[in-house]
């Protein structure tokens, strides 16, 4: 196994555990923002499922789990879930009808499209590195960059900016400082994958992977923290509690 399938595998199995526990959580206390954020990080999880396998040569299967889970869901309804959280429910609920639809566009599109032969046989030969470069290496129809592109911006805008916005106000209000941690590796998550990718086109060939890891244990360490998300740490789906949180009163200015 190469160092980019372990880090694949890695972040696979950190966001799929956090899915996990936020889903949990969100039985125990239902909240929009829990289930969009247990939708993103299930996608999440998926797609890096697909790229671990992908990580020894792509078939046209994986590279369109890889696409549809990472490069057109994964961002958008993590987004969503710190829109439901930070933003009034009505503009929350067109924003998740437009993802939806656009999510079902896509999905169909996908499904129904034929990769021709010769695209398969690079696809299975390239790099791994070349394949996850996808403004340079094309696999799919050009709709669903649009697609992409329409679900990836608002979404990682939502969640970063959503997050150091809240960040800094609970900065400025001297709210306990799990928050503002949390908050900031929530920004984190959402921009390593970016950053990392740099190194990708720099030469480092594990750029990309590593960025999906380091996401990956970001945004779990964020919602752990978070006692927006975690007041009660049990076993999932059961009724056996590890642990009990109650919230720290804020530090009066002084």
């Amino acid at each position: 196994m190469t160092a980019t399938g372990v880090f694949e595998l890695l972040a696979a199995l950190a966001a799929l555990v956090a899915a996990i526990f936020i889903f949990d959580q969100h039985l125990h206390r239902p909240r929009p923002y829990k289930l969009m954020w247990s939708l993103g990080l299930l996608f999440y999880g998926i797609a890096a499922f697909a790229a671990f396998l992908g990580s020894d040569g792509w078939s046209v299967a994986e590279y369109k789990a890889w696409y549809f889970f990472g490069g057109i869901l994964t961002a958008a309804y993590l987004g969503l879930g710190t829109l439901y959280l930070l933003a009034p429910r009505r503009i929350a609920h067109v924003a998740a009808g437009i993802a939806v639809a656009l999510s079902l566009y896509a999905a169909v599109r996908i499904l129904t499209f034929a990769v021709p032969a010769t695209v398969a046989a690079q696809l299975a030969a390239a790099p791994f590195a070349q394949v996850t470069n996808v403004s340079s290496f094309h696999v799919l129809p050009g709709d669903l960059t649009v697609v992409a592109i329409l679900m990836n911006i608002p979404g990682a805008l939502f969640l970063f900016g959503g997050a150091v916005w809240s960040a800094w106000l609970f900065w400025r209000r001297h709210a306990p400082g799990y928050r503002v941690v949390s908050m900031a590796l929530l920004a984190l998550g959402s921009v390593v994958p970016s950053i990392t990718t740099g190194l990708q086109r720099l030469g480092y060939s594990g750029g990309a992977a590593l960025g999906e890891l380091l996401g990956a244990l970001c945004l779990l360490a964020g919602l752990l923290i978070s006692l927006d998300v975690f007041t009660v740490f049990r076993v999932p789906f059961t009724g056996i509690v590890l642990r009990e949180r109650r919230p720290a009163q804020a530090v009066p200015k002084g």
